[in-house]
This record gives structure tokens, C-alpha cells and sequence, in this order.
């Protein structure tokens, strides 16, 4: 329960800032392209450990885990500046025209992440592959729905 108080209290304290960051809908492409990025290279380690490519490093996955959580904050107000589904971008136009729920598959894949990390912490190799695995389903299916290959 607290997770999703603390999930939903971040989400709306990022939506609730007026001043933006992004002067062009452009800097805001290239701003969640960045922290899209630094996901996909986190979470590509971990998936090589689950996936026995990589030996598993429970210290190592732990921590990236923590980086992955606090990034997938990040993304989210760049999707609502006005030209932003224009441009150099992957986003599909569903994102716009199914605002709602996008928001609902992002905040989901925020919830995963955070329980992710919470779950990586204690240090269980097992319940660790299956909150991954929890967490890797869900960013498809978005990306299925909302973004260009």
C-alpha cells in the first residue's frame, strides 16, 4: 500500500509542477528518448542474468533494479507537451488518442518497477525472477499498444 501512496503522490507532484523543463516539443522527444534508453540498458543486463546469459549477480541486479525505478518516473511529463507526438519519435499517436489508458500502462509500469526494486533488495534470487518477469510483460504489452518497432 505504500508503494502506490508513494507512486501516486510522485505522479501526481510531477504532473501538478506548471513550469516545464522543455522549451521545444523536441527537448521532450529527446528527454524520454533518454530516459527510455537508460531503462532499456538497465533492464537488458537484468534480463541477461534471468535469462542465464550473464551469471546472476544479486547485488548487481539489485541495484540496477533502483536505477530502473527512478527512471521510469522520468518519462511521463515529456508526453504531455504540446507537440511532442510530433517529430523524431516512436510514440505512437495512441498515446494521445488513448491518453487515458496509456496513463494507466505507465503508472502500471512505474508500480512494477518500484515493486521491482523492493523485491530485488531482500536478496531472494526466486521472487526476484518473478517480479522481473511481472514487470517485463508489462512493458511489452505498452510498447505492443503505444510504440513503433
Amino acid at each position: 500500500m505504500k508503494v502506490k501512496m508513494m507512486i501516486a503522490s510522485l505522479t501526481l507532484l510531477a504532473t501538478s509542477v506548471s513550469a516545464s523543463p522543455f522549451e521545444k516539443p523536441e527537448d521532450a522527444i529527446h528527454y524520454r528518448q533518454a530516459a527510455f534508453s537508460m531503462i532499456a540498458a538497465n533492464f537488458g543486463d537484468m534480463a541477461d542474468m534471468v535469462k542465464g546469459r550473464k551469471d546472476w549477480n544479486q547485488e548487481v541486479f539489485s541495484k540496477r533494479a533502483q536505477y530502473i525505478s527512478t527512471l521510469a518516473l522520468m518519462p511521463a511529463e515529456a508526453f504531455s507537451v504540446d507537440g511532442s507526438d510530433k517529430g523524431d519519435t516512436k510514440a505512437k499517436p495512441e498515446i494521445w488518442t488513448d491518453w487515458d489508458g496509456f496513463t494507466v500502462k505507465l503508472n502500471k509500469f512505474q508500480t512494477d518497477l518500484t515493486q521491482l526494486a523492493q523485491v530485488a533488495s531482500q536478496g531472494d534470487e526466486r521472487a526476484t525472477k518473478k517480479a522481473f518477469g511481472v514487470a517485463a510483460k508489462n512493458c511489452k504489452a505498452c510498447h505492443s499498444d503505444y510504440k513503433f518497432r
